[in-house]
């Protein structure tokens, strides 16, 4: 009983298993999705942002395009004098006429030539042009709180940072960094050189040292010459990021709150509906495997109440115990009838059987000759019956015969014919005359239009003349004075009971010393194997000639199992009845 009750519970265990995956399954890809269409939508709108800022900035650079280019190309010669403090020298440059004509000259000349001044008025100019540039870089950047470079990249691992305005402090002027392109797919796109001028580019980087997450947007511009230059934003997202973390996770243990409730519900409306109805199917099963009242499981059936396919399996199972107990009813009957019929067929074999000569040796006084017979039908009973008995002391009557059809109307043909003929055969007459008169008699009640084959002979055992008639029968074999079994041809006429006023002739063999008769019916030839391949008169000759010198009893038994090794294990269709007799 634990462990019914185990096997119940499996199935609603399998079933919430399920649910909790596909729940679980649509939880997951429901917060996921929104988890990245809220971060692509806010990375959408920082887009723009960072776009706008990009923009502007490079208009900045483009209105001072010459100057810009100078002043980038002297920051990558001369960064160490740009970040180290002002000299008394320097200072006292600021109010000299040379500084003011070259700051005129900077700002309002398209063809400023920087190498007329000397190296101090450069340095001053140098430093006023990155004041001024990164006062435009502060204010362009607008909205966002983040870092705003300009840069470039000479190779995969490291970018040139000209100027930077950075909250937390950094401090790069024309200074060399660690930057490395595999780490950042919009740089290694830039040096692949697949990004078009002027185009901007974005990526979510996030900062290995410190888990920092940045949104970064990249605009390559073209100073002139040998000056390029990215203008990079690098937006500050980690605290947006912790935000909808915090709140996916919320989500999640809300989600799953829900889950665990919703599949509660679900197994215990499973249980109601399923589980609980197929329990009483079970138990109503059980109950009928135990007293098979088929009155009562109609009744616990009717009681699910189930309007889904569980209650049309209850009342499947209901007219299936119903429909079993009538059959049990109906195959008790048939197998008191087969019960019956059996004892019937078995009485009516050991009729059959008494009817048949059986006992040998059958003359055991006689030293003149000896025979043995068998008959096996191939049902309870058969159609094929041999005959043997002395018509007076110096004539012995051998008859074998096959009647049309199997089991018990054969069989009752074949008791009728066989007392007819013996009848006749006591009387003295001649086989020829024995067969007219049983012909005749046999078909003046023979309504169903049987007939039989039938080889009858007499034997005097005096001089071995055998006087034979065949009415359509297999011929016999006889073993003569070559030593060796060979098929008799003899006339044949027509079966007994087709009709009336046959004539039938006699005709005679001479019998040598030690010769031997061999009957047979078309069982013997006819006997067919899984290949339907039959035996054949050539194998039955073959199997009498392998111990020709043996006696009746063991030639039949060497015939019978040549037929058994070819036939094997298919079906028998016919009987098998044998006679052969030796003339000492």
């Amino acid at each position: 009983m634990p462990e019914r009750t185990k096997k119940k519970k499996k199935l609603l265990i399998q079933v919430g298993i399920v649910t909790i995956l596909i729940f679980v399954g649509s939880l997951l890809f429901v917060l996921s999705s929104v988890y990245s269409i809220t971060r692509n939508a806010y990375l959408s709108s920082k887009d723009e942002m960072i776009d706008r800022d990009l923009f502007n900035i490079y208009k900045e650079m483009n209105n001072n395009a010459v100057r810009n280019q100078w002043f980038l190309d002297y920051l990558k010669k001369h960064s160490e004098a740009m970040t180290r403090d002002i000299t008394e020298e320097e200072e006292a440059a600021k109010s000299s006429q040379a500084y003011k004509d070259a700051l005129v000259d900077y700002f309002f000349d398209d063809t400023f030539d920087a190498d007329k001044y000397d190296p101090v008025i450069q340095l001053l100019l140098a430093r006023n042009s990155y004041e001024i540039l990164m006062s435009a870089l502060t204010l362009k950047r607008g909205l966002t709180s983040s870092a705003i470079r300009l840069m470039d990249f000479p190779n995969e691992h490291e970018a040139l940072i000209y100027m930077e305005d950075n909250p937390n402090g950094s401090d790069h002027v024309a200074e060399l960094v660690p930057y490395e392109a595999s780490e950042h797919s919009a740089v290694e796109t830039i040096l692949s050189g697949e990004l078009g001028e002027d185009n901007s580019i974005y990526e979510v980087y996030e900062d290995p040292s410190d888990g920092e997450k940045y949104y970064i947007g990249y605009l390559p511009i073209n100073c002139g010459n040998n000056v390029r230059c990215t203008i990079c934003i690098q937006y500050d997202w980690t605290d947006y990021h912790s935000w909808l973390l915090t709140r996916f996770r919320g989500y999640m243990i809300i989600g799953v709150l829900v889950l665990l409730v919703l599949n509660g519900l679900l197994m215990f409306f499973i249980y109601r509906k399923a589980i609980r109805p197929l329990m009483k199917v079970e138990a109503g099963m059980r109950e009928y495997k135990d007293d098979k009242n088929s009155l009562a499981v109609t009744e616990k059936m009717s009681r699910i109440g189930s309007r889904n396919e569980i209650g049309v399996l209850a009342d499947s199972f209901s007219d299936l115990a119903t429909e079993i107990d009538r059959y049990s009813t109906e195959n008790l009957k048939l197998s008191n009838e087969q019960a019956r019929i059996s004892t019937e067929l078995a009485l009516a074999r050991q009729i059959q059987t008494g009817m048949l000569p059986a006992d040998f040796p059958a003359f055991p006084e006689r030293k003149d000759f000896d025979l043995y017979a068998s008959m096996t039908p191939a049902r309870e009973v058969g159609g094929d019956f041999y005959d043997f008995f002395l018509i007076d002391e110096d004539h012995l009557c051998l008859a074998i015969a096959d009647v049309s059809g199997k089991g018990i109307p054969a069989a009752l043909f074949m008791m009728a014919s066989k007392i007819v003929l013996e009848n006749h055969a006591m009387q003295g007459k001649s086989p020829a005359e024995i067969l007219r008169e049983t012909n005749a008699a046999i078909c003046a009640n023979n309504e169903e239009q049987m007939f039989i084959t039938v080889w009858l002979g007499i034997l005097e055992l005096s001089t071995g003349k055998l006087t034979a008639v065949n009415a359509g029968h297999e011929p016999p074999a006889i073993l003569g004075e070559s030593g060796r079994f060979e098929l008799h041809e003899e006339e044949h006429f027509l079966f007994i009971g087709i009709m009336e006023d046959v004539e039938y002739r006699d005709h005679e063999v001479m019998l040598p010393h030690g010769a031997k008769l061999f009957l047979y019916t078309d069982g013997v030839p006819e006997a067919t194997n899984a290949r339907d391949e039959l035996f054949g008169m050539d194998r039955m000759v073959e199997a009498l000639n392998r111990d020709p010198k043996a006696t009746p009893e063991e030639l039949l038994r060497n015939v019978r199992e040549a037929v058994d090794e070819f036939v094997r294990e298919a079906e028998r269709f016919d009987d098998l009845t044998m006679l052969c007799v030796e003339y000492h």
